[in-house]
C-alpha cells in the first residue's frame, strides 16, 4: 500500500469518525423562542419566590432536579436535592424572607436546558436585624420526563452593582 492510499484511508476514515461523533451528539431538541423561554424562567421565579417567603425548604428543594447544584455566595458545593433541601432547612431556621424580586438579564437556551441569568434582590430577616442584599445569579434550567422544568445549576454571588 502506498503512503499515498494510506494517507487517503486515515483521512477518509477521520471524516467518517468526524461524522459520525456530530451525528450521535446532536440532541432531539427544539429551539424556543427567547420569549418563551422568558416567560418559562419567570414562571419559575415566581414559584421560587413564594417557596422563599413561605420559608418552605420541602417545597424549595422540589423546584430542584435530582443531582443539581447549588452554589451559595461564599460557601461550598451542595450537592443533590436531599442535600439543598438540608442547606435551605438550616438557612429557614436564623432567616425569614420577606420580600424577593428576580430580575431576569438574559436568557438563552432550547427545549432541554434554559440558560438564565439576572438579578434578585431580597428584604430578608436575619438574627432580628433587616437585611437588603442583593444577588447575581445564573440559573440553568433542565427539562424532566414529565415536561417540567427544575433547577440543575442555581448559582449567586453578592453584587456590588
Amino acid at each position: 500500500m502506498s503512503k499515498l492510499t494510506k494517507g487517503y484511508q486515515v483521512w477518509l476514515f477521520m471524516i467518517v469518525v468526524s461524522t459520525l461523533l456530530l451525528v450521535s451528539c446532536k440532541q432531539n431538541s427544539k429551539t424556543i423562542s427567547k420569549t418563551v423561554l422568558r416567560a418559562i424562567v419567570e414562571k419559575q421565579n415566581e414559584a421560587l419566590e413564594s417557596c422563599f417567603k413561605a420559608g418552605n425548604a420541602n417545597q424549595l428543594a422540589d423546584m430542584y432536579a435530582d443531582s443539581a447544584k447549588l452554589s451559595p455566595n461564599g460557601d461550598h458545593f451542595v450537592t443533590g436535592r436531599d442535600s439543598i433541601r438540608v442547606f435551605w432547612m438550616e438557612d429557614f431556621k436564623t432567616s425569614k424572607v420577606l420580600k424577593m424580586e428576580t430580575k431576569v438579564l438574559t436568557v438563552d437556551g432550547d427545549e432541554n436546558f434554559i440558560y438564565e441569568t439576572g438579578i434578585a434582590v431580597s428584604e430578608i430577616l436575619y438574627n432580628d436585624s433587616l437585611y437588603r442584599p442583593q444577588v447575581k445569579y445564573i440559573n440553568i434550567w433542565c427539562k424532566q420526563p414529565d415536561g417540567t422544568y427544575k433547577l440543575d445549576v442555581d448559582f449567586w454571588n453578592k453584587d456590588d452593582k
